[in-house]
């Protein structure tokens, strides 16, 4: 089959990755308005946990129904909008097979001819792509269900400036560590492992000052609120790098991979949303502070 035009292969690219960026504005949009308006709404402190669910819920069933209905052209390579997931371009050779393409079969099983790796290589790559499949289902867990939904009761406390700061910023990072990825690729499971637990630690720290909340340690002063808003910045950094990083290595194994690699990332959403739900609207184990009072005084 010849290959497609260039400048439809430009067009279809461009298409996807506006609709991928039509979709992360709206979102953080809102994440980055909460500051102003989570004092005024019924919700209070726990808005953010209902925008959680609401998300996570809206991406498995109408955005995500509508794009089953959608035909795949087979010239144009699947993708994930807004993942961070790099594109194959024409002409580009193929990535050595064991980083690049964990989850696909090697060729010279493909054409029927003498098997290459052996048994115990084969399910060395399997255990390396169901790490990578791990991971993406518990950073998108953290980053769009756990952490989120308590970041008011983490950055409420130390003012709103904190709470706008640590929002904005929060998401400006997302980005940043999507265009390091570009360029600085992490492709071991050592090092992409330890990230994680450098984001877990700054994540503790965050859901401590929840916990602690309305009277966390540092309030009142500069030091807390700086480093409330840098622990937001360098855990949803490292989180993105890590994403963006696994993803770009499950990107050599075509649409299987890709498949298993957006089924993780949105069922770990999903149920890192629907685990903080309770605890924060239901049952609240995070407290809020109330505007005037004082309660945390002697």
């Amino acid at each position: 089959m010849a290959a497609p035009p260039l400048g439809h292969l430009v067009l279809t690219h461009l298409l996807v990755a506006l609709f991928g960026i039509g979709s992360w504005a709206a979102i953080n949009g809102i994440w980055v308005e909460l500051p102003v308006v989570v004092k005024d709404l019924p919700e209070g402190w726990s808005l953010p946990s209902y925008l959680c669910v609401l998300v996570a819920l809206g991406n498995l069933g109408l955005l995500l129904g509508l794009l089953l209905l959608l035909p795949l052209p087979p010239s144009v390579p699947a993708e994930g909008a807004g993942l961070g997931l790099r594109v194959r371009a024409p002409g580009v050779e193929q990535e050595d097979e064991e980083e690049a393409s964990p989850l696909q079969e090697p060729p010279s099983q493909a054409a029927g001819t003498t098997p290459g790796p052996d048994p115990e290589a084969r399910g060395l790559l399997s255990a390396r792509s169901a790490c990578l499949l791990g991971l993406l289902a518990v950073t998108n867990a953290l980053t769009n269900g756990v952490l989120p939904a308590v970041q008011s009761f983490s950055c409420l406390p130390y003012g709103r400036l904190a709470y706008h700061l640590a929002a904005v910023l929060g998401s400006a990072a997302n980005p940043l560590a999507c265009f390091l990825a570009m360029g600085v690729l992490c492709r071991s499971l050592a090092g992409l492992g330890s990230l994680s637990v450098l984001g877990m630690l700054f994540g503790a720290y965050l859901m401590a000052l929840a916990v602690l909340s309305p009277c966390p340690p540092l309030v009142g002063t500069a030091a807390g609120t700086v480093l409330v808003v840098l622990s937001w910045v360098l855990c949803l950094g490292l989180f993105s790098y890590v994403k963006v990083a696994a993803s770009s290595l499950l990107h050599g194994g075509g649409q299987p991979a890709l498949l298993a690699a957006g089924v993780a990332i949105q069922v770990g959403s999903l149920l890192g949303a629907v685990a903080m739900f309770p605890p924060t609207s239901i049952y609240h184990v995070f407290r809020s502070g109330k505007d005037c009072v004082d309660l945390c005084g002697p």
